[in-house]
């Protein structure tokens, strides 16, 4: 599994590094990091007129088998964005891969 983190300069380097470890906990929680090609997370500082600055996170996560999730959240602070996204991550259903069907099945044969 290859993990990236972008972050813009007004992003700290502590924010990017949170974001990483988050990233990497929550896939480990939710699938099999076998099945995980690549996971992309990117910070961004976005102007709203009304509303003033927020960030946003934006996550991508593509598995082995051609799937992928895409996540985008937007919330005051870089902190904020990341436990938002990562909460969002650990509510996808995450489909089992072909080998997981056969354990289960023959799990279920013996």
């Amino acid at each position: 599994m290859r993990i990236e983190v972008f972050g813009e300069d007004t992003i700290s380097t502590q924010a990017r590094t949170y974001a990483e470890y988050r990233l990497f906990a929550a896939l480990s929680r939710v699938v099999d990091t076998n099945r995980v090609q690549h996971a992309r997370l990117t910070l961004k500082r976005t102007k709203h007129d009304r509303a003033g600055e927020s960030v946003s996170c934006t996550v991508t996560v593509e598995i082995e088998d051609g799937a992928s999730l895409h996540i985008e959240t937007s919330e005051e602070h870089p902190y904020a964005a990341i436990n938002r996204a990562v909460e969002r991550l650990s509510e996808h259903s995450w489909r089992p891969s072909a080998a997981d069907d056969s354990r289960v099945a023959h799990a279920a044969a013996e």
